[in-house]
């Protein structure tokens, strides 16, 4: 009898699916479509450019109607490009986030997987925050406009927030030219962002000078002084983050690695950004797979609270799956004692997850050895 955790063997070759662009192919983002169809975007190709596939809901199939053969490659003429973020918008176009030989870049799609010319022109747009920077993640506002999180560099570089128009236009009201910088006093390294209900901007990563941080902006783009201490909050004890979560009730969820990534972390904070000591242990749950490292790619919240979180063990080099109960404690009911693995038979990372209109479980990554992009589906 199927169980929550599960592979979902409608799917794929037994819940699993491998799809080629003939590079160095990684999935970095995925979504999932109101339809239930999967959309996974990373870097490969014979030029390492930007790659996007979509699988049909019903088995996992390539979606003819998307790209070519469900496939699209998009080139902004480097030799090293990659998608990082990816969010859909209600018109069911498709923005794609990331770099261009590290600089930052994005790309919107049509529904079809055609280059969207009502964004900057062509589709695609290059602009800059620093001498390098890439953008790693991206949320779309109610208004159409386009929130991009990141990071600058090199050595001193800073957390990085940038909104734009529909159009693709650097959006001018917000931050300085449409590019808010935070700094927590290092080299620090933006890997996630959400937006508020009320239109505040939630950035989480790293930083060189304290760990795990995260910061809140106001909808100008100004550090929010009702957050932490003048907008920035770093976690105890070191570590990293790689994603952010609004619950409905305002409460602030990241997840990420412990220092040292022997462990994946979930935090809840109050929406002042102290620590919800009703959520796990002081506010945290760490979760293992087995005693090497245990990676964290990413993070999801199901209607009824509970937590799905995603990444990859060195203990069987699999993908790692784990689901957590709204309180912070692993949740029984799904895979063994809360956590499941796939085993794609070679090592292979999980680096993104999203839920399907109907609660299962979908994660995407790199399946190495042939490297190219692995999906799996789960049940819920």
């Amino acid at each position: 009898m199927a169980h929550p955790g599960d592979l979902d063997t409608t799917f794929g070759s037994g819940g699993k699916k491998t799809v080629n662009f003939g590079g160095t192919d990684a999935a970095r983002a995925v979504l999932v479509q109101p339809n239930g169809r999967v959309v996974a975007a990373g870097g490969g190709g014979h030029a390492s450019s930007f790659c996007v596939v979509r699988l049909r809901s019903a088995n996992g199939t390539l979606d003819p109607t998307f790209g070519s053969g469900g496939k699209r490659v998009v080139d902004f003429g480097s030799d090293d490009e990659s998608v990082h973020g990816a969010a859909l918008q209600p018109d069911g176009k498709i923005v794609l986030a990331g770099d261009s030989r590290l600089q930052p870049a994005v790309v919107r799609l049509k529904a079809n997987g055609a280059l969207d010319t009502s964004f900057d022109g062509d589709g695609k747009k290059l602009f800059s925050w620093g001498a390098i920077g890439r953008v790693t993640a991206v949320v779309i506002a109610p208004n159409g406009k386009i929130l991009l999180g990141g990071f600058s560099g090199p050595e001193g570089g800073n957390i990085q927030v940038a909104r734009m128009t529909v159009k693709g236009a650097l959006d001018t009201t917000f931050g300085a030219g449409g590019i808010a910088t935070v700094d927590f006093g290092g080299t620090e390294f933006g890997e996630a962002i959400a937006r508020q209900a009320d239109g505040r901007v939630l950035v989480a990563g790293r930083s060189s000078a304290g760990g795990a941080v995260v910061a809140r902006l106001r909808a100008t783009g100004a550090l929010d002084p009702d957050f932490g201490s003048g907008g920035r909050v770093t976690l105890p004890g070191g570590g990293s983050l790689s994603a952010v979560l609004v619950q409905p009730d305002r409460n602030i969820v990241v997840a990420g690695n412990a220092s040292g990534s022997a462990m994946m972390t979930v935090t809840r904070l109050k929406p002042d950004g102290s620590l919800d000591a009703t959520f796990g242990s002081g506010g945290t749950t760490t979760v293992a797979f087995g005693s090497l490292a245990n990676l964290l790619g990413g993070a999801a919240r199901r209607p009824d609270g509970k937590i799905v979180i995603a990444g990859y063990t060195q203990d069987g080099e699999d993908i790692a799956v784990a689901r957590l109960n709204a309180d912070g404690s692993l949740d029984a009911t799904f895979g063994a004692a809360g956590k499941a693995t796939v085993d794609f038979g070679v090592a292979t990372f999980g680096n993104a997850v999203a839920l399907a209109p109907n609660g299962r479980i979908v994660v995407a990554g790199q399946k190495t050895g042939g490297d190219d992009f692995a999906v799996a589906r789960l049940l819920a």
